[in-house]
């Protein structure tokens, strides 16, 4: 069924499959290209990822379990330790959203900069 979150009208639920496809193709081209070799293009890929699915939303009750599932699924494929995806503070939440909603924009700046930082904070604590 098609959905709304907040701001942003997700693809009609007709054409996910089609999305989906598209994502699944645009995530292994990407990976052709070494995105792990840098904590900076780690960030820009996960970003990319993180973004892109969120932005095709299939599931009417919302999509962050699958969508933090994607993710750690790339971090070990990436081989980079688990970060935290669940955001429980109402600031960082916002600002995740906020970050999201550039993105839909065409900006992925704010949602790499999180990214950076997340990746940055948990590999100084190994």
């Amino acid at each position: 069924m098609n959905v709304q979150v907040g701001y942003h009208t997700p693809p009609p639920y007709y054409e996910v499959p089609i999305h989906m496809r598209q994502f699944c193709d645009d995530l292994a081209e990407r990976f052709r290209h070494d995105p792990g070799v840098s904590i900076r293009t780690a960030a820009q890929f996960l970003a990319w990822a993180d973004w892109r699915f969120q932005w095709i939303h299939p599931f009417k009750d919302f999509n962050g379990r699958i969508g933090r599932v994607l993710l750690a699924a790339l971090l070990y494929k990436l081989s980079l330790p688990h970060v935290e995806t669940a955001l429980s503070d109402p600031a960082a939440r916002r600002e995740y959203l906020e970050a999201v909603h550039a993105a839909d924009d065409g900006n992925l700046g704010p949602l790499t900069t999180i990214w950076t930082q997340s990746l940055s904070d948990t590999l100084d604590l190994l």
